[in-house]
């Protein structure tokens, strides 16, 4: 590891005394978007913080755009090893109590710290208080924010259950404010995980610790080229480990969830496995895959139809 940025105390803070939060912003090759991106996060409101960005191994400019920063933010170099490596790179020199983990491509709203963070002062108790983020580039999916609204309401209202979780992914890190002493405890990101980590992250930080929602809008999600979620296959892969990964590790998840919406849930991402191989080309992964989801769901017509058409 390198450290290229100066070990400054929070914006905010008084000399010497930690921050009370550390925004981690773990980036590779962003040098496009980075200025937009730490600019959103130094306009924030709430200033008892400091910005740590990890720099993951890019090859482009990053460099120096995080060095015409100086002390306003801690830089620090490591050889390309995954987000997830980054992330608990920035999580292992974060000083705050809180931790914010932004991308490197999306935008706080300028009262994203003060929100999060008042609520989770006065519930210390919570492993992670997280929010609803909307599109920069407008509504998309015939929506304006990433969780519908109406159901923004009710988890706000009624609080999260590990079905919420399951059911749909709908924690994005980017809106969410977690304990360090948590992170801590859990052990950070799983770093052998480059797309689903927010969701393997979830769930273990929901099993062991008060998980709450706030109904508000703080951050805004931008859609590109770039976007490493965009790798259906190897999402959908993770997305399967996760699920098997929860289930092995946290045996009370099955009694939470129900056997039935386990397979459920992982047999569906077997098909959409299978149809997106089938559509480029890979006829013998399709196969594999849609045999493994009539494994789970022997009595679906619809998987053996496809398992009939593909093997």
């Amino acid at each position: 590891m390198e450290k290229d940025g100066k070990g400054t105390v929070g914006l905010g803070s008084e000399p010497g005394k930690a921050p009370s939060v550390s925004v981690v912003i773990a980036t590779y090759n962003r040098a496009r978007f980075l200025p937009e991106t730490i600019g959103s996060v130094l306009q924030q409101r709430f200033r008892d913080f400091e910005l740590i960005v990890v720099d993951d191994g890019s090859t482009d400019e990053t460099r120096q755009v995080l060095q015409s920063y100086g002390d306003q933010i801690r830089f620090f170099y490591q050889e390309n090893r995954g987000p997830a490596a980054a992330r608990n790179m920035g999580i292992l020199q974060a000083r705050g109590r809180w931790v914010s983990i932004q991308d490197s491509d999306d935008l706080c709203t300028p009262d994203h710290l003060e929100m999060l963070f008042a609520f989770a002062e006065k519930n210390p108790e919570c492993g992670m208080v997280f929010a609803n983020g909307a599109y920069l580039g407008g509504p998309e999916h015939n929506r304006e924010t990433i969780i519908p609204k109406q159901k923004s309401r009710r988890l706000a209202q009624e609080g999260v259950r590990l079905v919420d979780l399951f059911e749909k992914s709908i924690v994005r890190l980017q809106a969410a404010l977690l304990s360090k002493k948590c992170l801590e405890t859990i052990g950070g990101h799983d770093e052998g995980l480059r797309i689903c980590m927010d969701l393997d992250l979830a769930f273990r930080i929901f099993m062991r610790h008060p998980v709450a929602y706030l109904d508000k809008v703080v951050f805004l999600y931008r859609k590109h080229e770039g976007n490493i979620g965009r790798n259906q296959d190897l999402r959908l892969l993770e997305n399967i480990r996760v699920i098997e990964k929860l289930v092995r590790e946290f045996p009370r998840a099955r009694e939470l969830l129900g056997s039935r919406r386990i397979a459920q849930r992982t047999a569906y991402r077997y098909y959409r496995l299978a149809k997106g191989r089938w559509k480029y080309g890979d006829r013998k992964g399709a196969g594999e895959a849609i045999r493994e989801a009539v494994s789970l769901r022997p009595l679906s017509l619809k998987y053996r139809l496809y398992k009939l058409r593909w093997v």
